[in-house]
């Protein structure tokens, strides 16, 4: 009797600790490793030392672009892609350099299935209702089939040159992908996109784009909690000597209105 007894008191320590395991998993938020800022990429500060081998350390999911706006970059299960025009997509140089980079060491915890999907401001709205606590930044994973998908990448242009021009735009139809991106509050404008920001990429590796516009037939989605940014400031001479200035709604807006013309 003493002997069950004991194992008992075992199984149900086990348990406990098994429960206390899963939800720390799913409650433990990350730490969002930034380089550069978004107001310093529309002034024109386009120029960073940093490479992407020294940023494999940092995380493994995320985006950011490369210097000179050489198109975006999206990183997910710890590799790092480009996007290229026309979405076209290749393994990033680890010697290639960037201004601006957003990473974080995603953990897959609890998963929401979402179904029939007929918009992007619809799947953002299911998105936001999951969060709980919007006074805080979230990584966001959307796993699945994606009916149809409007896209872009960027193209490059010279230090100081004015970063709200109109970009060429393609889209895609039935595609299995991912989804990588965040959600920041609006009063982190000045760091970083405002709300959300997602680039998407290809099962196969071979399309991907930062996302316009979405439909979907079934999606997977799960989110991190961001507990504090380690932001990284370059210190190229590009940076140093460029008049940076606060960015504003109305300059996401706009430049959000000439990506999709």
């Amino acid at each position: 009797m003493r002997k069950n007894t004991t194992y008992l008191r075992l199984g149900c320590y086990l348990s406990l600790c098994l429960l206390s395991s899963n939800v720390s998993a799913e409650t433990q938020p990350v730490s969002l490793f930034q380089l550069g800022n978004a107001s310093a990429l529309f002034s024109g500060a386009i120029e960073g030392e940093m490479t992407f081998r020294q940023l494999k350390s940092k995380g493994d999911f995320g985006l950011g672009t490369f210097n000179d706006i050489q198109g975006e970059m999206v990183a997910l299960d710890g590799e790092f892609y480009k996007i290229s025009q026309k979405g076209e997509t290749l393994a990033v140089d680890p010697d290639w350099k960037t201004p601006f980079v957003e990473l974080v060491k995603f953990s897959q915890n609890k998963v929401v299935p979402v179904e029939k999907i007929d918009s992007y401001a619809t799947l953002k709205k299911l998105i936001a209702s999951e969060l709980d606590n919007k006074n805080i930044p979230y990584a966001i994973k959307v796993t699945g089939t994606f009916k149809f998908l409007k896209l872009r990448s960027r193209s490059p242009r010279a230090a100081g040159q004015a970063q709200d021009v109109t970009e060429e735009t393609y889209s895609v139809k039935n595609m299995k992908g991912t989804l990588v991106g965040f959600w920041f509050p609006e009063y982190l404008l000045s760091l970083t996109v405002p709300e959300f920001h997602f680039h998407f990429i290809s099962d196969n590796r071979k399309i991907s784009g930062h996302v316009l516009a979405l439909q979907a037939e079934s999606l997977n989605i799960s989110t991190n909690k961001i507990k504090q940014i380690d932001l990284t400031f370059p210190q190229t001479s590009v940076y140093k000597n460029t008049k940076i200035t606060a960015a504003t709604m109305d300059k996401y807006q706009n430049a959000q209105m000439n990506d999709q013309q």
